[in-house]
């Protein structure tokens, strides 16, 4: 892959780093907005990169990159990985996927129209941990209980507290706390237990009209699944699958999954790990490559299948709460 980024949060950062590590990955150009120019400049230095751009088309139309990564406010994900895939760019798109169901549904065909493929950056269904949890959860038995808890206060939070809005607590952009960090807890649960019979969500709503924390409620029939998100509060963060016969624990974020641990009852407690510590991005990228060099349209569509059920997660979510973005309800499919 010959990837452009785009953007210049910390995300791009942590892409940058862990992608260059990545054997057959380079890093082409990286674009930002005229208004971000000494941001994209100084990516561009720090990880040698060699093109900056600040003008989209040419970027879009520069040779030397064949694939996108989107690391843009997350309204933004479906016109930009629109005007990508019509480039002929295949597109790497962070999470959240897109703010609706339309708008995947819209994006996953033209990428199949146009024989690209479109994935969206998300660790966790990559991470050989999460891999290992799915392969044990048969020991726990009759399941009872999911619960998951992704907190993390956020500076932007005491500026909102100020009056001041940035684009994660701005509806315009699509931000809240079920829109970045709950998402990451809906993706564990779904890749581990597929699509639930229903979904409600319960948020703290702030001044600006989306959600600072809540928690979501995923019905799967025998048993429920809870997830936690909070950008207002800290919390130890978790990920727990509790059955009959006992219990496994992630003891962290989904997105990291640094370990296993499985407790049955009546015996000593295992520890697994797969993984390597402090690595998160190259498992993707990793598989990303893969998926693209070896044109395994299989593997892109059954992730898109699942990235397709979290964007409508998300959205019937936002819609049981009454958290309403602009431009909702404007395309249906």
């Amino acid at each position: 892959m010959k990837i452009g980024t785009m953007g210049h949060g910390p995300v791009v950062s942590w892409f940058l780093e862990e992608g260059s590590q990545v054997e057959g990955v380079t890093f082409s150009a990286v674009y930002t907005r005229p208004c971000s120019r000494e941001q994209g400049e100084a990516l561009a230095q720090t990880y040698h990169v060699p093109a900056v751009h600040h003008d989209v088309d040419a970027f879009l139309a520069d040779p030397a990159i064949d694939t996108v990564y989107i690391a843009l406010p997350n309204s933004l994900h479906d016109s930009y990985a629109k005007r990508a895939l019509e480039a002929g760019k295949h597109v790497i798109l962070e999470k959240p996927f897109t703010t609706t169901r339309a708008q995947a549904l819209r994006l996953a065909a033209l990428a199949q129209e146009k024989q690209l493929f479109l994935l969206e950056a998300i660790t966790v269904p990559h991470l050989p941990n999460v891999k290992l949890a799915r392969e044990l959860l048969p020991q726990l038995g009759e399941l009872s209980l999911v619960q998951c808890n992704f907190s993390q206060y956020s500076s932007r939070y005491d500026l909102l507290k100020e009056g001041q809005l940035t684009n994660i607590f701005d509806p315009k952009f699509a931000g809240g706390a079920l829109m970045d960090l709950n998402s990451y807890n809906i993706h564990f649960v779904t890749e581990l237990f597929g699509a639930p019979q229903s979904i409600t969500y319960t948020p703290r709503m702030g001044p600006s009209g989306v959600d600072t924390s809540g928690v979501a409620v995923l019905q799967y029939g025998d048993f429920v699944a809870t997830c936690a998100g909070a950008k207002d509060s800290n919390s130890d963060c978790f990920a727990i699958v509790q059955g009959r016969n006992g219990s496994l624990l992630i003891p962290d974020t989904p997105s990291k999954s640094p370990e296993v641990i499985l407790k049955l009852r009546g015996k000593e407690e295992e520890r697994f790990n797969r993984q390597t510590p402090g690595v998160r991005f190259r498992y993707e990228v990793e598989e990303f490559q893969r998926i693209i060099t070896q044109k395994d349209y299989a593997a892109r569509d059954r992730l898109l299948d699942h990235s397709v059920l979290v964007s409508s997660l998300l959205e019937q979510a936002r819609n049981y709460a009454g958290i309403r973005f602009p431009g909702d309800g404007e395309d249906q499919a």
